[in-house]
């Protein structure tokens, strides 16, 4: 075969090459989506070295002495024993409240950030940096997953924080309308697509205007989506 034959086989090759089926932004997300997986990932390695450290320091300087742990599983023992009796019971007909009965705390249950979650959001959040560690909500229902970021931007300083609750406390499906929080923030509720209640949240730290509060709506309509 000929240079210039073999030259127009490989043009023909080039040209009849499909097109990309992804852009510059799709892969913004999936860099922010890998950086957020690999905060998580850091900040539960670091809490639980802390914890390993402060325990060997303890028993090492003498700072926590072996043998008072001893004694005091020796007299949670005893204790135990003594109260497994039954108490003789008080007439009183009322059942005493418990911290996770009080109305209207909704503060149990945070835990530590949410993977899946941090993921989704962060690719909402062109903000959303390398240096950007995803947290948990400062409140949530029991039992609810969360995750949150920090941002800065040219307008305002706040937090984003997506919040995926149960099925029986999600909203019917219609139109969905920011509300207004006491603390100068701004929430969406929406219905995800298995049934779940997702909150968007949008909190200033600052003067100026929620992060994104204009785009809240259609941030929580895709997250619904996903999840």
């Amino acid at each position: 075969m000929r240079e210039h034959e073999l030259a127009e086989l490989f043009r023909d090759a080039a040209d009849s090459a499909p097109e990309a089926t992804f852009d510059a932004g799709d892969i913004a997300k999936a860099s922010r989506r890998v950086t957020a997986r690999r905060r998580v990932g850091a900040a539960g390695g670091s809490l639980l070295a802390l914890a390993v450290v402060a325990g060997g320091v303890g028993f090492g300087t003498g700072w926590i002495d072996p043998r008072s742990s001893h004694r005091s599983d020796t007299a949670s023992t005893g204790v135990s024993e003594r109260t497994s009796e039954p108490a003789p019971r008080v007439g009183t007909g009322q059942q005493e409240p418990t911290v996770l009965s009080a109305p209207g705390d909704r503060s149990a249950g945070c835990g530590p950030p949410d993977p899946e979650l941090a993921d989704a959001l962060s690719e909402q959040l062109p903000a959303v940096s390398d240096a950007s560690a995803p947290v948990a909500a400062q409140r949530c229902p029991p039992g609810a997953r969360t995750a949150s970021f920090q941002l800065r931007t040219e307008r305002s300083n706040g937090n984003v924080t997506v919040i995926l609750g149960s099925a029986s406390s999600a909203p019917s499906e219609g139109s969905v309308e920011p509300r207004r929080r006491g603390d100068d923030g701004v929430q969406v509720a929406v219905r995800t697509g298995s049934g779940r209640e997702l909150i968007l949240r949008s909190s200033s730290d600052s003067s100026g205007p929620p992060p994104y509060e204009g785009e809240l709506t259609g941030m929580a309509r895709r997250l619904a989506g996903e999840l």
